[in-house]
């Protein structure tokens, strides 16, 4: 795309053959005018703009002062040992969570691949269903990966970003499999490959079966460890964040990590006043390790965060600190009455002066004064599921408020939601 463009570019700029020895009249492409290729560079879509950058230092240096917004709205990441995958997406389609990103083909999104081949990479482009593989020599795959991203969060803000961790499987493995198999026409990485590992294993460039492979790559990668490799990945992350010129605004941020610090790190580096979802899950992690993520109510404006969610992280704060979120999503050592009774007048407050539905979910591990809770409570109502529920009908109006106590993956949690009052047994209703 850059090459025609190029050509095409100079072809309007080429000096008549008296003038060509003189060199004061010789023209480029970045002698035309900055509205003019403003204006340009307005039609050249996203993936063209990365190869553009990649032509000279003038025309990188010159798309990175024009700040281009390339209208990116989702970026997701898969975060492995051995890959990383990045979906981009320039509108926001609807995408179920369980979906895994690593495996699925997008019609309408970019994907990149940065895959770990010893002390090389392996990078394949994926736009409106072609593939582009190139095999980077001595280039760590991290550093092919941070130099990219740089680019693309340049000058972004984004409606959602998505991060998860994943182990190393034999699905990353089918994938990596498959971007090896399209380099095998590049006879620079075949003959690399032989002269570095002494790699036999190749006919007609290609491998004999797909376990040959697997144990190709695990004599080449050896056997990865999630734990650094993630905080490898953090770090680079962190340091594109911090090349920016300005704070990223993230609408929507769902991400797993391994340590609290993994997010802490990011977070310096996002403006937290623009963002209205944040959702954390902590991943991989020893459960009989307790850690907490009380520092994150010192972030500057973790106030505007609606919904918050913190999952496998602990949280000492005193309650009263997270009740002006709209959804709620955490996990307290210990839960008291009063803190129930706390929750439940505040959603009755809610319910009288906000049109946004409220949802709590508060897990616990110790729950003082069980036996006089329930009895202040009064008579619940028992689900298909053993859920117990207490129906509160909220004065003057004709909402309830539905408080769950449930087991739950080893966990016991209370639940406290606006339910559709038609589901609401009449004689269940506490008035």
């Amino acid at each position: 795309m850059y090459r025609s463009f190029g050509s095409q570019m100079l072809k309007w700029f080429k000096s008549p053959p008296e003038e060509v020895s003189s060199a004061d009249n010789e023209v480029s492409i970045m002698d035309m005018p900055d509205l003019v290729m403003r204006k340009i560079l307005g039609y050249v879509g996203f993936t063209s703009i990365m190869k553009l950058r990649k032509v000279c230092h003038a025309f990188r240096n010159f798309i990175d002062d024009t700040k281009l917004n390339y209208g990116l709205t989702r970026v997701c990441f898969v975060v492995r040992p051995s890959l990383i995958r990045v979906v981009i997406f320039r509108s926001n389609p609807m995408v179920s969570s369980y979906i895994d990103h690593i495996t699925l083909n997008y019609a309408d999104a970019i994907i990149l691949n940065y895959a770990k081949y010893a002390k090389s990479s392996l990078v394949n482009w994926e736009v409106n269903g072609l593939d582009r593989v190139k095999f980077l020599i001595q280039e760590d795959f991290l550093d092919v990966f941070s130099r990219d991203l740089r680019a693309i969060l340049r000058n972004q803000r984004l409606v959602l970003m998505k991060l998860e961790i994943e182990e190393d499987d034999f699905e990353i493995v089918g994938s990596l499999f498959y971007l090896f198999y399209i380099a095998f026409s590049n006879k620079t990485f075949t003959s690399a490959i032989n002269k570095k590992f002494g790699w036999r294993c190749c006919r007609r460039n290609g491998f004999k079966s797909f376990y040959e492979f697997v144990d190709h790559l695990c004599d080449v990668n050896g056997e990865p460890l999630l734990k650094p490799s993630v905080d490898q990945f953090f770090d680079c992350f962190k340091t594109v964040l911090k090349s920016r010129a300005s704070l990223i605004q993230i609408e929507r941020l769902d991400i797993e990590v391994m340590e609290s610090y993994h997010f802490m790190d990011l977070a310096c580096f996002i403006d937290i006043k623009h963002m209205e979802c944040l959702d954390i899950r902590r991943v991989y992690c020893d459960e009989d390790e307790d850690q907490f993520l009380d520092e994150i109510v010192e972030l500057d404006g973790w106030e505007c965060i609606q919904e918050l969610s913190i999952k496998n992280f602990h949280v000492t704060i005193p309650l009263e600190r997270f009740l002006h979120k709209s959804h709620l999503n955490i996990r307290i050592p210990t839960i008291s009455m009063e803190d129930v009774l706390l929750l439940k007048m505040r959603l009755c407050q809610f319910s009288r002066t906000s049109p946004v539905s409220q949802y709590y979910t508060i897990f616990y591990d110790n729950l003082k004064d069980m036996d006089r809770l329930f009895s202040v409570l009064g008579r619940f109502e028992i689900d298909e599921d053993q859920e117990k529920h207490w129906y509160f009908r909220i004065p003057n109006t004709k909402q309830v408020i539905d408080i769950g106590h449930k087991h739950f993956y080893g966990y016991f949690n209370f639940s406290f939601v606006w339910p559709d009052i038609r589901g609401v047994p009449k004689n269940a209703i506490i008035y």
